[in-house]
């Protein structure tokens, strides 16, 4: 073997190395800003929902450069010529404003209203728990509108999946349903 062959050898696992970590790098701020996110409005001062264009900011740092902004806002179409000032906080803290991020902080630690076993960690491969609102409503927190999910979880109750159902099916059916006391 010759040393132009280790040279080029070197210099091809070199130029391995730096693609695999611009695409880490990539996916990394794919992850970072993929998802439904809730905001303060500079503007309004009202929580708004937003969508980062996590491709193309996960582009931008494939070739080493920062693009950050906003694909959807319900705000728009109306205020769709915002500055987008509300980026600033995001990038600071994307995971925070995940809604996902969100949802399984109020969860953490709390029972279910009814059976008064533990909220499981919210997972993507298994049913959401809900929520009961003030006026007794049963909604599965994925089903609230993003923008008023932190009013929401302010003024509810968890609920286990399991409770979630029956109750549901207990409050819209209830020719359908016999309860029985418990035998001791």
């Amino acid at each position: 073997m010759t040393p132009q062959f280790y040279a080029l050898t070197a210099f091809l696992a070199l130029v391995a190395v730096y693609i695999a970590f611009r695409l880490s790098l990539g996916g990394r701020t794919l992850r970072h800003f993929f998802g439904k996110m809730l905001v303060t409005c500079p503007e309004t001062h009202e929580t708004v929902a937003v969508k980062v264009a996590a491709g193309r900011a996960a582009a931008a740092a494939l070739v080493g450069k920062e693009h950050v902004e906003l694909s959807r806002c319900t705000r728009w179409p109306e205020r769709k010529d915002c500055d987008q000032a509300c980026l600033s906080d995001i990038k600071t803290d994307p995971r925070s404003h995940l809604v996902w991020t969100i949802a399984s902080q109020w969860y953490e630690g709390k029972t279910c209203y009814f059976c008064h076993r533990p909220i499981a960690e919210l997972s993507h491969l298994d049913h959401s728990p809900g929520v009961v609102g003030p006026e007794g409503k049963i909604t599965e927190w994925d089903d609230i509108p993003t923008e008023k999910l932190l009013a929401t979880l302010a003024t509810g109750t968890p609920v286990c999946w399991n409770c979630s159902v029956v109750e549901t099916f207990w409050k819209e059916h209830p020719s359908l349903v016999v309860q029985r006391p418990w035998k001791h």
